[in-house]
């Protein structure tokens, strides 16, 4: 609420910088990585440099792949960063999630420090229906049918062609983070012949339909002492919800784009207020305006937390006013700042994902549960719809996919992480950091001067170039 905004506010700082409205919708924090550059306020080393960024590429791409010999077509966009290539390069693949992706991922960060040293072609690859490749001109149900993780695993075989076509290759290796972690592992997993490597960051590879270990890991991520401030700010809040004028009171504080006055707008508020505290523990990167720490030393100094969590909240966002309702979700524009409605499709479709609340929580909201989740599916899409999560995990594997030759990496306080592989098994190396959050080894920047990647994080990029290595001598002729 402070967006389907924080979370695609933290869904974009992986994927690039989207434009936003002139207010802030109902969260929903996505696995994706993409989404920490949403606010103008926010001065990263992730946003896009108008001189600096690459040109788009265009290629045909099948609109389903299932039925190749009927199928139409569509534009399908990516990047390519040939500075360090030499005929016979490996290709470091990056995976566009659930946003739109720009040539930031292959221009900065760990990827690009790799492929200097690797001498490797670098490759990124925008999602299907995110950013500018979009198969229709509307997001109706009918058109986001050939929406799924599988359609766009089989993207990559054609994008592999196309590269092809122009350059001389050897070891391909994926990367991506969240949600598109995942991808790089079920690539791997699937197309064994097409990806000889894959770096899979921060992935929720079970699907889960009530996942309660997210607000419980957001608990134990900030320790006693700050959850204690914390609840102390939300007994406030509840007390507030008692009456109407409370709820007056909540709307003022927390600059909603009209007075809180029915039960949807109640619940969804409940939804929302949360934000800050899921961006802080879920990302907790020092690029960021509120990291866990700060978060949590903010509250420590303040003698009013309500004050202090709204201050904070408020900043957040940008200043920007609240709204609540559903408006942007069953919004069937397909501009690239509307990434709200495809991933919910894939949520609501495919993932689960829900994060609801346990209900002997102290801090958030037990009404936020499998029955609200897919009460916003059902608003949504206009008919009953639930995640088939049973068929996901058989069809991945879940947390034990029959796959080899991959890397994932965790914060071990990032909330998403319960849903990832903590320990190596088989041929999938496992390394879990604990300085940092969700999808911290693609950043590697420094903020300001002022700190640089924790230790932890760089024995993690360490070991994600020792991995790379390994393929590329394995896959060298």
């Amino acid at each position: 609420m402070k967006q389907l905004a924080i979370y695609f506010f933290l869904l974009i700082l992986l994927s690039s910088c989207v434009c936003l409205p002139q207010h802030r919708t109902f969260h929903s924090f996505s696995p994706d990585g993409k989404t920490i550059n949403n606010n103008n306020n926010h001065n990263t080393n992730n946003q896009e440099n108008e001189n600096e960024k690459l040109s788009d590429k265009y290629f045909e791409q099948l609109i389903d792949h299932l039925t190749p010999e009927t199928s139409p077509t569509f534009n399908q966009r990516y990047f390519v960063n040939d500075t360090f290539y030499e005929s016979g390069s490996p290709v470091f693949l990056f995976l566009g999630g659930e946003g739109e992706l720009t040539s930031r991922w292959v221009r900065s960060g760990m990827i690009v420090d790799l492929a200097k040293e690797f001498g490797a072609l670098l490759v990124g690859l925008e999602h299907r229906y995110y950013g500018k490749s979009q198969p229709f001109t509307k997001f109706s149900v009918e058109n986001l049918q050939y929406l799924s993780s599988n359609q766009a695993l089989h993207d990559v075989a054609n994008l592999k062609s196309k590269i092809n076509e122009t350059y001389t290759t050897s070891a391909w290796i994926s990367f991506g983070c969240s949600y598109s972690g995942a991808l790089s592992l079920w690539l791997r997993q699937k197309f064994p012949h097409i990806i000889d490597g894959a770096y899979s960051g921060s992935s929720p590879v079970l699907a889960k339909l009530n996942y309660l270990e997210y607000d419980s890991t957001c608990e134990q991520s900030v320790g006693y002492s700050c959850l204690n401030y914390l609840q102390r700010a939300f007994l406030q809040i509840k007390k507030l919800m008692q009456s109407s004028d409370g709820y007056k009171q909540l709307s003022e504080m927390f600059n909603t784009c009209k007075p809180i006055t029915t039960e949807q707008e109640k619940l969804l508020f409940k939804y929302s207020v949360v934000d800050l505290i899921a961006y802080s523990t879920q990302y907790n990167l020092n690029i960021l305006d509120f990291p866990r720490d700060k978060l949590c030393s903010n509250l420590a100094s303040a003698q009013d937390k309500l004050a202090e969590y709204v201050k904070m909240s408020n900043a957040l966002a940008g200043n920007k006013c609240l709204s609540l309702n559903l408006d942007d979700l069953k919004s069937t524009d397909t501009s690239p700042s509307n990434n709200m409605r495809p991933w919910w499709w894939q949520k609501a479709t495919e993932f689960g994902y829900y994060k609801n609340t346990p209900q002997a929580s102290e801090t958030f909201f037990p009404e936020i549960d499998s029955d609200f989740h897919n009460w916003i599916a059902n608003q949504t899409f206009g008919h009953n719809i639930s995640p088939n999560v049973d068929f996901t995990n058989l069809f991945y594997g879940g947390k034990d996919p029959d796959v080899s030759n991959v890397i994932i990496s965790n914060g071990k306080y990032d909330p998403w992480s319960k849903l990832s592989i903590l320990q190596s098994k088989n041929q999938i190396i496992s390394d879990v950091y604990v300085s940092s959050g969700h999808c911290a080894p693609l950043y590697s920047v420094i903020k300001d001067g002022e700190k640089k990647t924790p230790e932890d994080v760089i024995m993690t990029i360490d070991n994600i170039r020792d991995f790379c290595k390994k393929i590329i001598q394995m896959n060298t002729k």
